[in-house]
């Protein structure tokens, strides 16, 4: 299983790019504090500050948020699994 954490770089190129994509407006009420965590596979596992944004983001805008992070990473994303900031995305009781 291939896993692996953005750089800073990454993350700031991630929050870049989905500033200019989904324009000031929405990233400001949905994208401010939204980090990826870590990506496993084909899936990107990330926080967002809240419930709504962390529910908006998983199922609205998911395939959008893939597509950006494929042009990062350079590899295929699949899918984006979005939770509250601190909640962990394998079940364990700590962040990951």
């Amino acid at each position: 299983m291939t896993s692996f954490r953005p750089s800073k770089i990454e993350q700031f190129a991630i929050e870049a790019k989905l500033n200019r994509f989904f324009g000031a407006n929405i990233y400001d009420r949905l994208f401010l504090g939204f980090e990826v965590v870590e990506v496993v596979e084909d899936k990107l596992h990330a926080w967002s500050p809240s419930e709504h944004c962390a529910a908006v983001i998983d199922h609205q805008l998911g395939a959008r948020v893939a597509w950006i992070a494929q042009s990062v990473f350079n590899r295929p994303i699949r899918q984006v699994s979005v939770l509250v900031r601190g909640l962990s995305h394998n079940g364990r009781a700590k962040p990951v």
